[in-house]
Parts: C-alpha cells; structure tokens; sequence
C-alpha cells in the first residue's frame, strides 16, 4: 500500500513515520523519565522527536558522561530509530554508520556510508570541524536548526542533533543524533537532496546541550 505525495511515492508505513501526529509518540523502549531531562536548551526548544532521544541517551549512559558505543543499540531505540543518524569519525570525514528510515524519505537519499562534511559548504567545513569535535573534548551535545532556503527548496525548518559516543575499540569517536521537521502540520515535501552535493542551508539557531559537563566556547559556533 503507498500514499502519493505532490512529488513522491513512499511505502505507507514510511509515509505514516513522516507526519507529525505519530513522529511525535516516538518512544525508546529504556529511557530517562522525560521530565528530568531538560527540553528547552538556549534558544531552542526540541522537538519531542528529540527530546525523546535525549532522554533515551541519557539513561543508557548510566553514571558515565557520555555512552559507549556498546550502550548504543537500535532495537532499543524502537519507534525513534527512524529518526537517527549515527556517525563516526574516519580521519577527517564524519561517516553515517545508520541513516533512519524515516529521514531517507525525508531528503529522498539514504545517507548511511555518506560523509556529512562533504554536505556542508566549503567555507563552512572547518568551522563545523572544530564544534563537531568539541562535543566530545568537552564533552557536550548540540542543536542546530536550518531551514532550506534555496530557490528551489522547500522552505522547510529542520532540526539536527547531535551527542557523543565514545569510540568502539580502534575505530573513531562517534555522534550520534536525530533529525526532525519543524513547523509543519502534515507530510512533509521531501527535500530532494543530491547525493554528494553540499547543501546551502540557512542556518537559523544553534545550541548547545549540556548534558552535566558544561558547553564549548561559544565562539565556536559564531563562524556557522
């Protein structure tokens, strides 16, 4: 069975995922209450897609700052995982490792094995360097809201996460995150991404989460 959008076709279980009304009941199966973990962080309030995440990662890295990659499992994550991006570090390239379902739909690219440095504008790339690699000497998380803005974009506001992970073994320091669209009533228009192609989002707020450690400088975010 499939829904037909103005410009897409997607499965119906896909297309569900995608609106509103039932992104907002996704739920990990353990997590931290959510009234004991903060939702509003500088001038960002998450969307409940995300605040739901925050609260999952922080009840899986028990009395450490931050997870190991061994705490982080997808089945537990249940209905948020097709909001999730999981990356690691590979040299300088920041690689998907997972790509959820539900975003694949959203930007009509799966992502997983793409390097998210090579989305960001070229004048752009050392500055996101620097703050990604904050989060985990600090460590702390951060928000970012976008909105695309492109003539031919869908005007539509978008939220990204992003938490540390430790390293697993020899490999790299991972984050991980969700993403979510903000302001929007109904399915979303994909945003037809092109595959290796930087996107020229404008980038409208940006935060920092503390998660019990403090935050970066926020100097690092002022080149954003």
């Amino acid at each position: 069975m499939s829904k037909k959008d103005a410009q897409h076709v997607v499965a119906g279980w896909a297309y569900a995922s995608l609106c509103p009304e039932v992104a907002n009941t996704a739920a990990a199966s353990v997590s931290a209450p959510l009234s004991e973990v903060p939702r509003k962080h500088g001038k960002v309030t998450l969307t409940p897609v995300a605040h739901a995440f925050l609260a999952h990662w922080w009840h899986v890295r028990r009395n450490k700052t931050i997870p190991d990659a061994d705490d982080i499992s997808l089945p537990h994550m249940r209905t948020l995982a097709p909001y999730v991006r999981y990356m690691h570090w590979d040299g300088d390239a920041l690689v998907h490792r997972y790509w959820g379902s539900a975003l694949s739909e959203g930007v009509g690219v799966d992502m997983t094995g793409h390097d998210v440095m090579a989305y960001i504008p070229e004048g752009l790339r050392a500055a996101n360097y620097a703050m990604f690699r904050a989060l985990h000497d600090q460590p702390c998380g951060i928000v970012l809201v976008t909105r695309d803005t492109t003539p031919s974009g869908s005007g539509l506001s978008a939220e990204m996460t992003f938490l540390p992970v430790g390293a697993h073994g020899n490999g790299g320091q991972r984050l991980i995150g969700t993403m979510q669209w903000r302001e929007t009533d109904g399915m979303v228009t994909p945003l037809n991404v092109q595959a290796g192609v930087p996107q020229p989002l404008t980038l409208e707020k940006v935060s920092f989460i503390d998660v019990g450690a403090g935050t970066a400088p926020d100097a690092l975010v002022a080149r954003l």
